[in-house]
């Protein structure tokens, strides 16, 4: 039976059980290569922060040099200040990546204390209040005033610590905030602490406690940090993130749910946050910006300590936020790398979770997601056997490189869209290694093959079908997708009437001395030139070349090619005897691009509603005397950049709802003062003609006419106007023009 089973296959299944083997054994060196990809995912695909609602007070150095506050620990009396301006801002919850663990050495109790105990002096403290004389308690009474958490720092153990010291708890001292429940072994799986740094207890009992530990990967990097942390047999403590949301959210408690692989998730009311087996919520990183202050990148708004003391951070910046007091200041040692960034403050990875969480878009690694792995690497591994044995080497090749190319693609998609982690480094490497090998010995096979087929058919028939007996090539497949772009139209005025008037040959020589500095300019700015028809062209921007800001390219490029027509007009005057103007519609939208034909001749071109929108606005700037028009899509895109009136509110043929339609006239800050006044009447004229002022609208555009008398959209509408004035628009009518012809 073997024997009939080619040495291809045999070879294939047997790699795809090393494939297996290694994934389940898991050496270290291809988990860095797994922790590579996954960091590559994070860098291709992340956002900014999305809730809005997350804020850094940092401890950063300005603050610690000021002489007015000195080094940390600052006396608790500016602390309390300082927290007190947060609340006052309308924070909604203040939380401190800090744990306070000793009583405060500059409080005047505290000092008469140590006088007594070290010097046996009764030392007599006047002047002071009583509510000055402990900063402790006045810290405590301003933590009290708000929702406010107090960082602790777990002790990790190895093994479920049953005889945890309760002294160190105060947390539960109040009531029991979180519940754990679920089904087998898997909460045995947590993180284990037998004791905890914590916060004096004057402090926790006016405030609540929640752990700040952050845990790095074996290559030190902060991917995922733990939301839940097991103390003792029976207690489990929240991270000072999650300790945050369910204040926020004004929630008695948490459920903490497992299964026999580990923990699942977390619910709060109607929100399920997913975590690892062991109750690490995977970090969806933010963008990152440099603070110029500090020079550390963060992702989040981040306040000096010292303007929030001098009340320079006030309600606009704090209200209704969640705010984290923390430190980027080196001495300090909160420093943390991550996919990201190989510094970054501690205090944003919990100000991200908690923006994850806010914001719905957390990482998952469910527990099923080995088992998903494992029959991915099976299937992948008996279909590229399958393949290889009967496919072509070229073949083969594209795609095993079709197959890591979808891999990454899927991956990347499913991250991005459902924020489910899959990354395909198993599967790539048993491709990597099955391909390379099956393909040695399929070649040693094609070539004794080559041989026999050459021997029997060599002197039977042509070069040209041996070599196909040889090869068998196969053939192309067209695709499509849907991508953003601008699309845009030029024609030249006219052009039928100067086709009449000149030869062929100069006919042509005209339109290639027009058509060469306008694709240059085009190209320039990174259009793509659909095709020629005649004198009119194409063009995209946005496909197949992305252009992040497509609708601001093609209408500079447009601006362009307008000044150029201006320098080579004269020229093109003296030559053939012909004024050349160019008019010229812009429009933005979602189109479908592709390749796009038979299998014999296709072309890369777009299609959709937004193009044909596009090539109807060309034609339409001869109603309103104009050059360049363009869709209220790209204007909305690109005002930014550009100078461009409100021309109308226009129905194309074809449609039966109306657009805004604007003329693109310049750069931004491109027009003349008059030139400003002129659109500015022509506007208000605009929206009194719209209400059937027609007289107050001929006043205004006769007042536009005097300063630039060859405005076109100004002397249209006013003959459209005085058109109404005879035969005013039927009832119902609310501005709109009927655009009666393409073109």
């Amino acid at each position: 039976m073997f024997k009939k089973i080619s040495p291809v296959v045999l070879v294939g299944l047997v790699l795809t059980g090393v494939s297996l083997y290694l994934y389940i054994s898991g050496p270290a060196f291809i988990q860095a290569i797994s922790s590579y990809a996954y960091d590559t995912f994070v860098r291709s695909v992340h956002d900014q922060p999305k809730s809005g609602r997350v804020a850094i007070v940092d401890l950063d150095e300005e603050s610690l040099k000021r002489p007015e506050l000195g080094q940390w620990p600052w006396p608790r009396y500016l602390v309390s200040e300082m927290t007190r301006k947060i609340l006052d801002a309308g924070a909604s919850v203040v939380a401190f990546d800090i744990v306070f663990a000793e009583r405060d050495r500059t409080s005047p109790i505290i000092v008469r204390t140590n006088m007594n105990r070290h010097f046996n002096l009764d030392v007599e403290i006047k002047g002071v209040p009583d509510d000055l004389f402990d900063f402790d308690e006045m810290f405590a009474t301003t933590l009290a005033s708000g929702k406010t958490i107090l960082g602790c720092a777990m002790i990790p153990c190895e093994e479920v610590a049953p005889n945890a010291d309760p002294s160190v708890d105060p947390y539960f001292e109040k009531e029991m905030r979180m519940i754990v429940k679920g089904k087998g072994d898997g909460k045995k799986l947590m993180l284990q602490s037998n004791n905890i740094a914590i916060s004096i207890k004057q402090l926790l009992k006016a405030s609540r406690s929640a752990f700040f530990n952050a845990t790095a990967d074996a290559d030190n990097i902060v991917r995922s940090s733990p939301l839940v942390w097991a103390y003792g047999a029976d207690r489990v403590y929240p991270s000072l993130a999650l300790e945050a949301l369910r204040l926020d959210m004004g929630i008695e408690r948490c459920v903490v749910e497992f299964d026999e692989y580990g923990v699942t998730q977390i619910k709060m009311k109607d929100l399920i946050i997913p975590t690892d087996k062991v109750g690490r919520l995977i970090v969806n990183f933010r963008d990152i910006n440099l603070d110029p202050k500090t020079g550390f990148v963060a992702s989040f708004p981040v306040y000096s300590a010292w303007d929030v003391l001098q009340g320079k951070v006030g309600a606009s910046a704090l209200s209704n936020k969640i705010v984290f007091i923390g430190t980027s200041a080196v001495g300090l040692k909160d420093r943390r790398a991550t996919p990201l960034t190989q510094d970054f403050s501690g205090v944003e990875v919990h100000a991200t979770m908690i923006d994850n969480m806010l914001a719905g878009d957390m990482l998952r690694i469910p527990n099923w997601m080995e088992g998903v792995n494992f029959i991915a690497i099976l299937l992948m591994g008996v279909f590229l056997t399958i393949f290889i044995s009967r496919g072509k080497s070229w073949l083969s090749f594209m795609v095993s490189a079709l197959m890591i190319f979808l891999s990454i693609k899927i991956s990347l998609l499913i991250f991005e869209k459902s924020h489910l982690v899959f990354v395909p480094v198993w599967v790539i490497l048993s491709i990597v290694i099955i391909y390379p090998s099956l393909t040695m010995i399929k070649f040693w096979q094609e070539e004794l093959q080559k041989k026999k087929v050459r021997g029997m058919f060599g002197t039977m028939v042509s070069e040209k079908v041996l070599h196909f007996l040889e090869n068998n090539p196969g053939s192309f497949t067209l695709t499509g997708q849907r991508r953003e772009a601008t699309m845009f139209f030029s024609d030249v005025a006219g052009f039928t009437t100067i086709s009449e008037s000149l030869s062929p040959d100069k006919l042509s020589e005209l339109l290639n001395r027009y058509l060469s500095p306008m694709t240059h300019l085009i190209m320039d700015r990174n259009g793509y030139v659909d095709k020629y028809e005649g004198d009119a062209i194409m063009a995209v921007w946005g496909v197949p070349y992305p252009v992040q800001d497509h609708a601001i390219e093609a209408c500079l490029a447009a601006l362009e090619q307008q000044e150029k027509l201006v320098e080579i007009r004269p020229i093109l005057k003296a030559q053939y005897g012909q004024d050349i103007h160019v008019r010229m519609g812009i429009n933005s939208g979602v189109v479908t691009a592709g390749n796009m034909g038979s299998d014999r001749k296709f072309q890369y071109t777009v299609m959709g509603d937004a193009v044909n929108q596009a090539a109807r606005l060309e034609p339409a700037n001869k109603e309103y005397g104009t050059l360049i028009m363009i869709g209220e899509t790209t204007y909305e895109a690109a005002k930014g950049a550009i100078e461009a009136r409100l021309l109308d509110r226009m129905i194309v043929k074809g449609k039966t709802v109306p657009i805004s339609i604007y003329e693109l006239l310049a750069r931004k800050g491109g027009l003349t003062t008059e030139k400003v006044r002129v659109v500015e009447l022509y506007q208000e004229a605009l929206k009194l003609h719209w209400n059937r002022k027609w007289d107050e609208a001929i006043k205004l555009l006769r007042d536009a006419l005097e300063l630039d008398q060859r405005d076109g959209p100004s002397a249209k509408l006013f003959t459209r106007i005085e058109g109404y004035k005879v035969a005013p628009p039927p009832d119902g009518w609310t501005g709109e023009f009927v655009q009666l012809r393409k073109d």
